[in-house]
């Protein structure tokens, strides 16, 4: 195992001032050592050639600069492992696997990312015998950690294949699949089978460095470093059938990953607040035209870390959008951006979708803007529109899957299995949504 320190662009003092910030809001433990991003290299951040050793080769994949430079930002060690198995091979001289390193870092540093250290293995058991360092073994993890004084199980694993994200496993971090062109299918299976042990899948590097950043924000369900559970908070107007779905779905299982801990409307007699009230949840009115500080402050008290609408029919002030920009989502009882916008609430809209003779109908989770029904589409299902179907009718079945829907989504963007990226698109999957809608048609 070879190992190479690479000096930081970042002062000691911005390294020493992340080592000092809380783990979460109001907790005052702090963190003694760094969390880190374990990178693969081939086809996660350049090009998969196979066995390169020309450095003018060395082709960043798109995006793979700006996603590492979030985690520099973040004050998160970027490292990068790599299984180099063509030095046994003969394939790849050691001074040319030092060329590709040095090509590939300095792409990086030019556009603004830079990474702490890199290690590589160089064996292949058949030529050279066993090591403990080839991935998915932990030799050059544990290097990294006691070289740069890395908490394992507060870090991320990220890689284009199976082996990249698999340690893991074994150290209790979080580990995400790049699903990229070179990915087996057996290997995203493999993941997918893990979403219960922190293994997410991701399309590109720069949304499973989203996740993984909003994992390191939030906390991880491990033996060293427990997470509490996300306070959630629920903006609702009527009659609250989705806000008893959640409160439901959060007194089971998915208790470890959150907890409704607030409630508010903005009609005083909502049969919502009733429903909250007698699960023994603060409930609280709320003005629907103010400029949000009724909303804020009694969000504020109610510590929400992620805010949900459940039927709330007033457009959100401006000021909660930002300061819940990528923790607010709401649902749409439509396929957006179909039958949405302002006006468009219960049965108007089952109403259009009759008069347009359509045939299927659905259900929308999206992130909340500063429009209605435009940010971001988190999770859609179908619902069939049935002849003698009218609007109160097809209401009820569609609100049927929200209430199946709904509360699978909230648990995973608390848990942080989907999160907003920078680019404003939702990144990750709902775990235990399957969205083979061929499973819907008749046998």
């Amino acid at each position: 195992m070879n190992y190479r320190r690479i000096p930081r662009a970042k002062s000691i003092e911005t390294r020493q001032r992340f080592a000092r910030t809380p783990i979460t809001r109001g907790e005052t433990e702090r963190v003694s050592k760094r969390s880190a991003l374990f990178v693969d290299r081939d086809g996660t951040i350049i090009a998969d050639t196979h066995y390169l050793s020309d450095a003018d080769r060395v082709r960043l994949l798109e995006g793979a600069a700006s996603a590492l430079s979030r985690a520099n930002a973040a004050g998160v060690a970027v490292v990068v492992v790599t299984n180099q198995s063509g030095i046994a091979r003969g394939l790849i001289s050691p001074s040319q696997y030092e060329g590709v390193r040095l090509r590939m870092e300095n792409l990086l540093q030019a556009s603004g990312a830079t990474i702490d250290a890199t290690f590589h293995c160089p064996h292949l058991p058949e030529i050279s015998g066993p090591c403990n360092c080839r991935k998915p073994a932990l030799g050059m993890y544990e290097m990294a950690a006691e070289a740069l004084d890395l908490d394992l199980a507060r870090s991320a694993y990220i890689g284009d294949k199976w082996r990249d994200v698999m340690p893991a496993l074994s150290t209790g971090g979080m580990g995400v699949l790049v699903a990229g062109g070179e990915t087996p299918a057996s290997d995203i299976d493999e993941a997918r089978s893990h979403r219960s042990d922190n293994i997410g899948v991701a399309v590109t590097l720069d949304d499973a460095v989203t996740i993984a950043l909003r994992k390191i924000e939030v906390g991880w369900s491990s033996a060293t470093a427990p997470s509490r559970p996300r306070k959630i908070g629920v903006l609702a107007s009527g009659g609250g059938s989705n806000l008893q779905a959640l409160i439901d779905h959060f007194s089971g299982p998915a208790r470890a990953s959150g907890e409704i801990s607030w409630v508010g409307s903005n009609q005083t007699h909502a049969k919502a607040l009733e429903r909250a009230r007698d699960a023994g949840i603060p409930a609280d009115v709320v003005s629907g035209i103010d400029d949000g500080s009724s909303i804020l402050t009694a969000a504020e008290r109610a510590g929400v870390d992620l805010l949900v609408l459940a039927g709330y029919l007033k457009q959100v002030p401006a000021a909660v959008v930002k300061e819940f920009k990528g923790r607010m989502i709401n649902i749409h009882p439509a396929l957006l951006p179909s039958f949405g916008g302002a006006g468009m609430y219960g049965q108007r809209i089952h109403a259009s979708v009759l008069s347009a003779g359509l045939k299927i109908t659905g259900v929308t989770v999206h992130w909340v803007d500063e429009e209605f029904d435009r940010g971001a589409v988190i999770a859609q299902w179908p619902v069939q529109v049935k002849p003698a179907d009218t609007a109160a009718i097809l209401a009820a079945r569609v609100l049927a899957t929200e209430h199946r829907i709904y509360p699978l989504v909230v648990e995973a963007v608390a848990t942080g299995g989907i999160t907003l990226s920078p680019g404003g698109m939702t990144a990750g999957e709902v775990e235990g949504l399957n969205a083979d809608f061929a499973l819907l048609l008749p046998k």
